[in-house]
């Protein structure tokens, strides 16, 4: 949208000097005295002032307004000069959202030229009107003041040709220009286009550059609702280079934000994410209010990425802003956006609230495209419901809706795609839709969108029996997902990508699995689905911490982390089962704005990754990469399905169907309430204690019958494997790889009704097999000494004796010693400038696990809270560290099987072994099993083995299992 501007009719005076002395004057009558010493108080010099204020509206804002205003206040010898200020103030607030403010100013205006008999300059302030009624979403006005005022210059003879005044050319070409954007805003992409043509023939034969450069940007958004998004993109390219030389900031933050949509569509987002940032912040230094877009489209990245609640928070913070601003179409994409996070999260009955606000606001704005964008994501949310026939006819009614024109490409894709593949498995209708996809795809050419039509195509071609082409199919589509993902420099972005493209990989794998001729093949697929950013920071492709650029956004973030250390404070210090809803609510707004807050520093700050420890692993080289006296076992859900691959030697063996799931998630579900038995107090439990460790027996065997007796021939026959070779220890090593829910297993506790597993198995964990080679080929840290933290209360009053045990059994070894840190030593700052270096760490405190935003769980120092996403900032190179916290290895696992909390944490950032609790420990019998690992570890004694002896011996004094089996190893064994 843009306003019409007055040409120049004389030269301006030098601004700075000028500016910076009549706005140091103290009053009126000093402005009025500095003004008329350079002869600028008559008509003609407040003229020139006036064009100069209009041109700083581009690049400062603030100095247009108080030179207007002081035109304004000095203009009674010039009476042109008023509605010319006025016109320059409604162009101030047009540009704050002020539009309602804007109008009146511009009706002052028109009112004011018209008294003067200046027919055209009062018409030239109907294109300001129209500006205004764009903010204010009031399209069909926007139109019908269009169509007046061009046919009143008309009447006056005027079209905008090369032999009209500049003056009217000007208006005609700015009335097209807004006259596009209600068309585009009204999904009338067609017509828009043609009204920006018009405007850009105009602009471009006057020779207006940052005119013309404006109408090509919203020409450019125009193509990226065809799904032209390189056409659009090299036209923002342009643009913003125009405006970079020209220094009109804001219309180059509006371009950069255009360049950052651009750049999403075609799949860059980390490009996209720089774009917006880099538009914030030169509209924050103008002191204008963030562009409704950088909000809307930032919350677009997030939503893109998966990253869903930074991006539920985004959307959000929009949509009050804009709710507020009576800007109802954006608040309409504020809604749709929510609502897709939303579904994706799970929160159905949200989901559906807030997109049948979307579908009201298209709907009532007859927007078609968007309408149909809406009602497709409903159609998604009934899927997800379960009701596929209503999903079917609701994705039906989508693509009727854009059937009747050629103008929305993307829109009838996406209803093709979805029609065709809520309609398997009948592939002939399927293939119908699929046809007409793939001819609009061609004209579009998208990453993001050829990825999804083949992972549908493929699927029809299985379903079809046509194997090698559903392969190539697949493969496809993986290659794009991949080659999108290798854009990202961060963890968190890379973490959360794939969360919902795990079914091309699923159908890739069920294709693999469904012949036996080439077990390798499929346990590589497998493996490329599984924890792949936790891979590639323990391979150094990405960096494992955030360093900001931006030192404000630095600022910001330790102060939102210091008040979420209050309320995790709070939080422990009430000692409730479950917390308040109001702390609750609050930790979480928290959690959001800081976790927004470093995705901006994530962008700002990123730079390409490097591997700290020289280790690079193939996917393709993994099962040779697995030591040879180890038998690893990893697992894969695939659908309700637990498929097993059994590594040994380089050899890898499948084997289906291993257990059923839906049992295996209720025995889960009664393991958790065997271990909340015990919060009810040691009591109970010392009363009861031969009853619930029989009842939790129980339980374990169910597992072991579902999960490892189906492997007990594969597994002997591995462990048979190892001792040919003569690899084999007295008691075989089994490194397990869980997968999905199955994380939550505590294999080494399982029972076969005899024993347990831990007294067949020295049992090692990891969340892949990539991640577990990186780990076992990680260089020890040099002997660089012990560190010890310890930080005890009321409720864990022997953690303190717990680390000065741990910290005595290293005291005067090796060459860095032991440094302790206990209580009121045991701070933040002492944490991180002792950790790097270090061979061993221990800390013994409170753990506080957060389910909903498990990149927040964290550790109780003395004087703060250390969270998951803070550790990746420690230098833990090669490190053994021990966490003495209750659930510090519990984790939420996401799509592509990351696995989300400490222990990525502490991997990411270089521990190459690490000693984890998987539910909530008692403190008393938790000290001696430490301090008993620890001795075997100073005697040298390999950290698998010596938990495993530990966990033995306290198992003769604790037999119940809710006590000595909490603890795993992960990593290096």
């Amino acid at each position: 949208m843009s306003r019409a501007s007055e040409p120049c009719e004389q030269e301006s005076p030098a601004p700075q000097n000028l500016l910076s002395a009549l706005f140091a004057a103290p009053d009126a009558g000093a402005r009025r005295a500095f003004l008329e010493e350079r002869g600028l108080l008559n008509p003609g010099g407040l003229d020139g002032l006036l064009d100069l204020a209009d041109d700083l509206l581009a690049s400062d804002p603030e100095s247009a307004r108080r030179l207007a205003e002081s035109c304004l206040e000095l203009a009674d010898g010039a009476p042109a000069a008023v509605p010319k200020a006025h016109y320059v103030l409604a162009g101030y607030h047009d540009l704050r959202g002020e539009f309602e403010r804007a109008l009146d100013l511009t009706r002052l205006a028109r009112e004011g030229y018209e008294a003067l008999g200046l027919k055209l300059d009062a018409l030239r302030t109907e294109a300001g009107r129209m500006s205004e009624l764009l903010g204010l979403e009031r399209h069909e006005e926007v139109l019908e003041v269009g169509e007046r005022l061009l046919a009143a210059l008309r009447e006056k003879g005027y079209t905008g040709g090369e032999n009209d005044p500049e003056d009217a050319r000007i208006i005609v070409a700015l009335a097209n220009m807004n006259r596009g954007v209600s068309f585009e805003y009204l999904g009338r992409y067609d017509e828009a286009i043609r009204a920006y043509l018009a405007s850009e023939r105009v602009f471009a034969s006057l020779g207006r550059r940052a005119e013309l450069n404006e109408v090509r940007n919203n020409r450019g958004l125009v193509l990226l609702n065809l799904g032209r998004g390189s056409e659009a993109l090299e036209i923002f390219h342009k643009a913003a280079a125009e405006f970079a030389r020209s220094e009109q900031k804001i219309p180059y933050a509006g371009t950069l934000t255009n360049l950052g949509y651009a750049y999403l569509q075609l799949g860059d987002c980390v490009k996209s994410l720089e774009a917006f940032e880099k538009a914030r912040g030169l509209m924050e230094s103008h002191q204008v209010p963030a562009d409704r877009h950088v909000l809307l489209d930032t919350a677009d990245a997030y939503a893109y990425l998966n990253l869903h609640s930074e991006a539920l928070s985004a959307y959000r913070e929009a949509r009050r802003i804009l709710k507020a601003a009576g800007m109802t179409h954006e608040v309409g994409l504020a809604a749709w956006g929510m609502g897709g996070v939303l579904r994706a999260r799970g929160e159905l009955d949200a989901a559906e609230s807030a997109l049948s606000e979307a579908r009201s606001i298209f709907g009532g704005s007859r927007n078609v495209p968007l309408l149909a964008g809406a009602v497709l994501d409903i159609s998604r949310l009934l899927l997800a419901r379960g009701e596929r026939e209503a999903a079917l006819r609701t994705a039906r009614e989508a693509l009727a809706l854009v059937s009747g024109s050629e103008d929305w490409p993307l829109q009838r894709f996406d209803a093709h795609l979805a029609v065709a593949e809520l309609s398997l498995p009948d592939t002939t209708e399927a293939e119908r839709h699929l046809e007409e996809a793939g001819r609009l795809l061609k004209e579009m050419s998208l990453p993001h969108l050829r990825y999804r039509y083949r992972k549908v195509l493929g699927r029809v071609r299985q379903l079809q029996g046509e194997r090698e082409e559903a392969t190539r199919l697949y493969e496809a589509a993986i290659e794009e997902i991949e080659t999108l993902r290798k854009t990202f420099t961060g963890d968190a972005m890379r973490a959360s990508f794939l969360h919902d493209k795990v079914s091309v990989y699923e159908g890739l794998l069920g294709l693999a699995l469904e012949t036996d001729d080439d077990p390798l093949r499929a346990f590589d697929v497998a493996e490329r689905a599984k924890s792949r950013a936790l891979a590639d920071l323990l391979a150094g492709v990405v960096p494992a911490g955030v360093v900001s650029g931006d030192p404000k956004l630095g600022e910001r973030l330790a102060s939102l982390q210091s008040r979420l250390g209050e309320v995790y404070d709070a939080l422990l210090g009430r000692g409730e089962i479950a917390p308040t809803p109001e702390l609750q609510r609050r930790a979480v707004e928290l959690e959001e704005e800081i976790g927004r807050l470093r995705l901006r520093l994530e962008v700002s700050g990123a730079e390409g990754g490097s591997d700290p420890f020289g280790v690079s692993v193939s996917r393709e080289s993994v099962p040779e990469r697995i030591p040879d006296d180890t038998v690893l076992l990893a697992y894969h859900v695939l659908g309700k399905e637990i498929v097993a691959f059994v590594l040994c030697r380089g050899e890898v063996r499948t084997v289906r169907g291993v257990g059923d799931l839906p049992t295996v998630r209720s025995l889960l579900g009664r393991l958790e309430a065997q271990w909340d038995r015990f919060r009810s107090g040691r009591t109970f439990g010392k009363r009861q204690m031969a009853i619930l460790e029989k009842s939790a027996r129980r339980v374990l065997a169910g597992l072991y019958d579902e999960l490892l007796r189906p492997l007990e021939e594969p597994l002997a026959e591995a462990v048979r494997k190892t001792a040919a070779g003569g690899a084999a220890s007295r008691i075989p090593k089994l490194a397990v790889v869980p997968h999905g829910p199955l994380h939550e297993v505590p294999f080494h506790a399982l029972h076969n009704s005899a024993e347990y597993v831990l007294d067949c198995y020295e049992v090692s964990y990891a969340p892949s097999a990539t991640v577990y080679a990186l780990c076992q080929e990680r260089g020890r840290a040099a002997d660089g000494g012990a560190l010890v933290v310890g930080v005890a209360d009321e409720s864990i009053p022997a953690a303190r004796e717990e680390a000065l045990a741990v910290a005595g059994l290293f005291s005067g070894e090796g060459a860095g010693g032991v440094v302790s840190l206990v209580d009121g030593e045991a701070t933040l700052a002492a944490l991180r400038r002792n950790a790097p270096g270090r061979s061993l760490v221990h800390l013994a405190c409170h753990g506080m696990f957060r389910s909903d935003n498990p990149m927040f769980s964290a550790l109780k120092l003395c004087d703060g809270w250390l969270a998951a996403s803070e550790v990746m900032k420690l230098d833990l190179g090669g490190a053994t560290v021990s966490l003495s916290a209750c659930e510090s290895g519990r984790n939420v696992v996401v799509g592509g099987d990351e696995v989300l909390g400490l222990t990525r944490a502490f991997l990411g950032a270089g521990t190459a072994t690490l000693l984890v609790s998987l539910w909530i420990v008692q403190d008393d019998t938790t000290g001696p099993l430490m301090e008993g690992w620890h001795r075997r570890l100073r005697e040298g004694t390999p950290p698998a083995q010596a938990l495993r002896e530990v966990q033995i011996e306290a198992r003769e004094r604790h037999p119940h299992p809710y006590y000595w089996a909490p603890f795993i190893v992960l990593g290096r064994r």
